[in-house]
């Protein structure tokens, strides 16, 4: 998963136009991108489950403090109907928004 979301946040920094960053801050933004991306997929699973769906979430950390992502994506693909679905829709979302944000920026400066 972690190669994956950084695979991802690469290329929304291309269509950004910033993926040309010296490599020690690249590789930190990438990782905070990453971070941020993975908190509004969290945002979004959680808001989608059933009050019996967050117990089990809550169990379910409780019994893994730091559950691994192929963990947390199976857990929630059984728990959110249609999550593939709803997490190309978060991720695009975000994508956009970091590209609008990014460009703004460029803009004022």
């Amino acid at each position: 998963m972690d190669n994956i979301m950084e695979q991802y946040v690469n290329q929304i920094m291309q269509q950004a136009g910033i993926a040309d960053l010296p490599e020690d801050f690249k590789k930190d933004y990438v990782e905070k991108l990453s971070v941020e991306a993975q908190r509004r997929l969290g945002i979004m699973a959680l808001g989608e489950m059933d009050e019996s769906g967050i117990k089990d979430f809550e169990k379910l950390m409780a019994e893994n403090k730091e559950p691994k992502p192929e963990q947390l994506m199976e857990f929630f693909k059984q728990r959110v109907p249609d999550f593939q679905t709803k997490v190309i829709e978060t991720l695009k979302q975000f994508a956009q928004e970091f590209v609008t944000g990014a460009n703004n920026l460029r803009k004022n400066n």
